[in-house]
C-alpha cells in the first residue's frame, strides 16, 4: 500500500483521535447516548491508525492524497 496520508494530515489524525480516546476515557462524554461511546472510540482507533500506517483507505477510494508529490527526475 503506498501512502496517501500526509505529514500535517497525519499530524492533525493523531492528535484529534488522541483526543477523542482521551475524552472518552477521562469520561467527558458521560451525558452523551452509549452508542456515542462506542463511536468515539472507533474514529479514535480510526484516526490513530490511519496516522500511524500513512495510508487512508477512504482516501483511496476517493482518489485523495495529501502527501507530497515528488517527480521521478532527480535535478
Amino acid at each position: 500500500m503506498s501512502r496517501n496520508v500526509g505529514s500535517s494530515d497525519r499530524i492533525t489524525r493523531a492528535l484529534v483521535g488522541g483526543g477523542f480516546a482521551m475524552a472518552e476515557l477521562a469520561g467527558f462524554l458521560g451525558g452523551i447516548e452509549q452508542y456515542f461511546h462506542f463511536f468515539a472510540i472507533v474514529v479514535a482507533v480510526w484516526l490513530v491508525g490511519t496516522s500511524a500506517s500513512g495510508n487512508c483507505p477512504a482516501y483511496s477510494v476517493m482518489g485523495i492524497s495529501t502527501c507530497p508529490h515528488f517527480s521521478d527526475e532527480q535535478e
